[in-house]
């Protein structure tokens, strides 16, 4: 499933389930309830192997790469789906490059049929000592952690750096759930009070620094794809509601003002798209993956939620009621400005890279 040709009807099907199981007013209606993530529609993902897109075919898992991932990312953040996938996506991508064969196949087949949704900590994320044999200490704001029931933490061993991953139902493990204003996804504090580590719970990768490289390269791409796709649809969605929409006895889509702004929106999408194109499409191993994958990540994310902040402007007043779809998008976005490198650090981390080039 490697060719152009199976990639494209592979995002085709992506879009027509979720077209069909997750339309605009299911996110509308999700977003004004209070949920941890929606479990039918991850069960159905599950089921059509969405959740094994990277995972090795030995493991149960379709082994694609990161064109693929793009792809599904793209398609979920054009549906506004509140499905802890990336999570599922860097865990896979972690085990890979610095877990064992026991840890692979400890986990990595639970990964592939969704049963395991995983939590992974970001760059920066609170780091724990795990000297010994059981763990203790607390962890801020882990994406998605009261939804997943595996989690991958940051700590350190031995003076080296090191993952531990625990079963979110481990004994003296707890989590406690921080609303976010964007309702697809949570945040929660992780406080681990003598959790036993057993012979699978810790990982040291040879080269620490490679692993980071490699995890931030691949949230990036699934960060800057989730962004298009939600531009894409809020954009979308924005001009099919300007071209009903009446006022001075006109539709809004006729005065040529706000036309110049939905075109300069459409043309700062599809130049973000082509650059979230081309990173995804460079092996891992190429010079340039890493510094293409977080200049897309921060150029895609900054470019829709200025167009998601302007959609709800184009619908009007009602665009800022909860009963219109743009501000769905427009937290989601804001939310994909922020985790895995703000554009700050994101530019400060290029301009080192081509310092160095």
């Amino acid at each position: 499933m490697s060719d152009d040709l199976d990639l494209g009807v592979l995002a085709g099907s992506f879009a027509e389930m979720l077209d069909a199981e997750w339309p605009r007013e299911k996110a509308v209606a999700y977003a004004r309830a209070d949920h941890l993530y929606a479990e039918d529609l991850w069960q159905q993902m599950a089921a059509l192997g969405w959740t094994a897109l990277t995972v090795p075919e030995e493991y149960g898992g379709l082994g694609m790469g990161s064109a693929a991932v793009a792809a599904l990312h793209g398609a979920l953040g054009a549906a506004a789906a509140p499905v802890p996938m990336l999570g599922t996506t860097l865990a896979v991508e972690l085990l890979l490059r610095a877990g064992n064969a026991a840890q692979q196949a400890a986990w990595l087949p639970g990964l592939a049929d969704g049963s395991l949704r995983a939590a992974v900590a970001q760059p920066g994320d609170t780091v724990v000592a795990a000297d010994g044999d059981a763990v203790s200490g607390s962890v801020a704001n882990l994406l998605d952690a009261a939804s997943a029931n595996i989690l991958f933490l940051r700590a350190v061993r031995g003076g080296k750096p090191a993952w531990i991953v625990l079963r979110s139902d481990a004994p003296g493990l707890s989590v406690e759930r921080h609303a976010l204003t964007d309702t697809t996804r949570t945040l929660g504090t992780v406080t681990l009070d003598g959790v036993a580590l057993d012979g699978d719970a810790l990982i040291v990768p040879a080269d620490a620094a490679a692993l980071d490289d490699a995890l931030l390269r691949i949230a990036a791409l699934a960060i800057a794809a989730d962004a298009i796709g939600g531009g894409e649809r809020v954009l979308a969605g924005t001009i099919e509601y300007m071209t009903v929409r009446q006022q001075f006895d006109r539709v809004i889509g006729s005065f040529q003002a706000l036309k110049h702004r939905v075109a300069d929106h459409q043309t700062a999408l599809v130049a973000a798209r082509g650059l979230v194109e081309y990173a995804a499409g460079l092996a891992a191993d190429h010079p340039q993956a890493l510094l293409m994958a977080i200049s897309a990540k921060q150029h895609a994310a900054r470019a829709v939620a200025e167009i998601a902040r302007d959609c709800i402007q184009l619908h009007g007043g009602v665009g800022f009621t909860a009963e219109f779809f743009p501000h769905i998008y427009l937290k989601r976005a804001k939310v994909n400005e922020a985790i895995h490198g703000t554009r700050p650090v994101l530019l400060d981390r290029i301009a080192d890279m081509l310092e160095a080039a």
